[in-house]
């Protein structure tokens, strides 16, 4: 009998070593430049609210320590690819393209990217952001500072968009980093990188051999503005 429950002991003392790694809760929060970011906030196996603000609970074990990036797709496009949005479905991408003005691109097919759109603007662009059915194109200074002139256009339907206008002036973002689940998302003079934020590991990599300037995602697939190269498709498993 002491036998036995020496062994039953045993048992659960190696049971409850193996559960003893805790979750890690995150929460996504906005910070004063107005792009979002996750921070750990607890490590708990339960969810939790905050501020009126539902965290997210993530294991420590779904936390990555590799993730293959393959190049699933390339399309060259007219123009320099400065930077990228998407429709709120990610079914187009929307291109600043320099001197070339504003490519729509169908990537309903992530492997078989098609220019269905080339829009003229009269400024040179190296911005586009996509809000409410409408792309705003612009030339952003190097400084990161300012906009000067700010082109306008509806595409709400994607194959034939309607210019709406100009005016002066545009918020702040700079499609070069994207915080998702406890990851960041990022590009540098190397390529593209991915870390895990509790540690700053670097999770994955890819080589994009030349200088890539933004990059949108959608659905696992990460759509990059790869300046001469015109687009980038890269799979993220």
């Amino acid at each position: 009998m002491q036998k036995i429950l020496i062994f039953i002991a045993l048992v659960l003392y190696i049971v409850g070593c193996g559960n003893s790694q805790k979750d890690r809760v995150y929460i996504s929060k906005t910070d004063v430049s107005g792009s979002e970011r996750t921070e750990q906030i607890a490590e708990t196996g339960k969810e939790s609210v905050q501020n009126g603000e539902k965290s997210v609970t993530i294991s420590a074990k779904t936390l990555p320590d590799h993730l293959r990036i393959m190049e699933v797709a390339a399309l060259s496009t007219e123009g320099v690819a400065l930077d990228i949005a998407l429709s709120a479905d990610g079914m187009f991408a929307y291109i600043a393209a320099g001197d070339a003005g504003l490519v729509v691109i169908d990537i309903r097919d992530p492997y078989n990217p098609a220019v269905v759109g080339l829009y003229d603007t009269q400024d040179y662009v190296n911005h586009v952001d996509v809000i409410d059915g409408k792309a705003f194109v612009a030339y952003k200074a190097q400084t990161w500072d300012s906009y000067t002139r700010v082109d306008a256009f509806d595409v709400r339907n994607p194959l034939a968009l309607k210019y709406l206008g100009h005016y002066e002036g545009f918020g702040d973002k700079n499609h070069k980093v994207i915080s998702q689940n406890g990851l960041v998302y990022y590009i540098d003079n190397e390529g593209f990188k991915i870390v895990r934020e509790n540690d700053y590991r670097v999770v994955g990599r890819y080589d994009l051999f030349d200088t890539a300037y933004a990059f949108a995602m959608h659905d696992g697939f990460a759509y990059v503005a790869n300046g001469r190269n015109g687009l980038t498709v890269l799979k993220i498993d």
